[in-house]
This record gives C-alpha cells, structure tokens and sequence, in this order.
C-alpha cells in the first residue's frame, strides 16, 4: 500500500482505501494489493476512461464484461460526469448493460432472454 499511495495514475483505483498521498501510515508496508491493467480500456476520470480497471480481483485473474448503456432506460447509465470526480465524457462501469450475467473468469456477457450483443445492448433475439 505504501508504494501504491503515491502513484498518482492510479488515483481512481485506490481512492477507496483513503491512504491518499500518506505513505507514512503505520500499516503501509504491512498491508498488500495489487494494481490492475487493462487491456481494452483506459482508466481514469477523462473522457472515455473508466472508473475502473478491466482486470481485477487478488491476483487480478478476474476480467470485467463489455460495459453499456441499459436498453431499457432513458437514462445513460453510463455517464460518469460529477461521479466521483468524473470529467464530462467519463465512463461509469454497467456490466452487460444492466440485462446479462457477467463471467468474471471469461469476461463474457450472458444475455437474458430478449437481449443480444456483446455487452448485452440490443433488444430482440440473435
């Protein structure tokens, strides 16, 4: 933790374990994580960058499904300005569009009945 406190990149990844810019806390070098790539995604807080990693879990084996917009809605799921700091473009994470199951080990969408697509976008049968 104290070596992932002060890599400033990584800001929107770690912010929920509040070590912020304190690599001096008693437990930094007692407490282990990992930082995640991603291959198909940036992160970030910007325009088109996620707030998330696409890799991810303990040894970051885990990869995230397709994100998008939720067909059912009005409203864009996925639009992250003013989320947790989230510039005018950013990008909230919404696995298979809200309408599939995610295979965390496969990073594959499995649509529900109606819906179609890689990120489960589409309304109707393939």
């Amino acid at each position: 933790m104290k070596t992932a406190a002060i890599v400033d990149e990584e800001y929107p990844l770690l912010e929920q374990f509040q070590y912020g810019q304190n690599d001096t806390a008693w437990d930094s070098e007692m407490i282990y994580g990992c930082i995640c790539d991603s291959d198909s995604w940036t992160v970030g807080l910007g325009a088109g960058e996620y707030q998330v990693s696409e890799y991810f879990g303990p040894q970051c084996s885990l990869k995230r499904c397709p994100s998008g917009d939720d067909p059912q809605t009005e409203e864009d799921e996925t639009d992250c300005e003013g989320v947790n700091g989230g510039n005018a473009g950013n990008l909230c994470y919404v696995p298979c569009s809200n309408r599939g199951n995610c295979d965390d080990r496969t990073g594959r969408c499995s649509c529900y009945d109606g819906y179609t697509g890689e990120n489960c976008e589409f309304k109707g049968y393939s």
